[in-house]
């Protein structure tokens, strides 16, 4: 079967964390860096979590983590001290996409993140700091299958009627459903991302409906 005739099998719930300060003085925008790199694999088919990808990355540009980001995320320094840098822990994601055939056939998945911001800006930003550009296409967006996504804010929005996105929180709420976990730990934002998801889909939402254009 040709990849463009997989249907969609996967969501690749992804939700990264990353360097930063509440001044973008000690961390500008443009040096950010990736510290935590969750990922939920879900079957849609089967409604089941089929995979968890969910590593640490130790930064290179600020090493230091700010007393703000350890708050916000609550990573603590000897965690990424620990960790390894980006270029390996990418390796091993690839690995893992690699594994259940996404590369393969990219129709069979498609990411869905929070907002546009993981792989509109925060993957790209780090591929470059990182001299991993193999990934970046000409035009400066990913190559395949990081380029297709679902930004579960709108699908949220457009699903119920809503004047305005929400964020994580405000659709947690708006769905009955409270927090589980710590909001900005990446794997347990991933986890209740899916718990959003499932709602939706209990509520007619198709990942069909949502696809990017190709």
């Amino acid at each position: 079967m040709s990849a463009s005739k997989t249907p969609l099998r996967y969501l690749v719930v992804l939700d990264f964390e990353a360097t930063c300060d509440d001044t973008n003085r000690v961390v500008p925008r443009g040096e950010m860096e990736i510290i935590e790199f969750p990922t939920v694999l879900y079957d849609l088919e089967q409604d089941k979590v089929e995979a968890i990808f969910h590593e640490y990355v130790r930064p290179t540009l600020h090493p230091t983590l700010t007393e703000f980001c350890t708050n916000l995320t609550g990573i603590q320094q000897t965690t990424v001290d620990s960790a390894d840098t980006f270029p390996d822990v990418w390796a091993r994601y690839q690995q893992f996409i690699r594994s259940h055939k996404i590369a393969e056939e990219p129709s069979s998945a498609v990411f869905l993140t929070c907002g546009d911001w993981d792989l509109k800006t925060m993957l790209p930003l780090q591929l470059r700091a990182s001299g991993l550009t193999e990934t970046i296409t000409p035009t400066g967006t990913l190559a395949s299958p990081y380029d297709r996504w679902i930004n579960v804010k709108k699908s949220y929005q457009h699903l119920h009627g809503l004047r305005y996105p929400k964020g994580m929180d405000g659709m947690l709420r708006h769905a009955g459903m409270d927090l589980e976990g710590r909001h900005h730990s990446g794997i347990d934002d991933c986890r209740n991302i899916l718990r959003i998801v499932r709602k939706m889909r209990q509520n007619g939402w198709k990942a069909e409906d949502d696809l990017p254009p190709p």
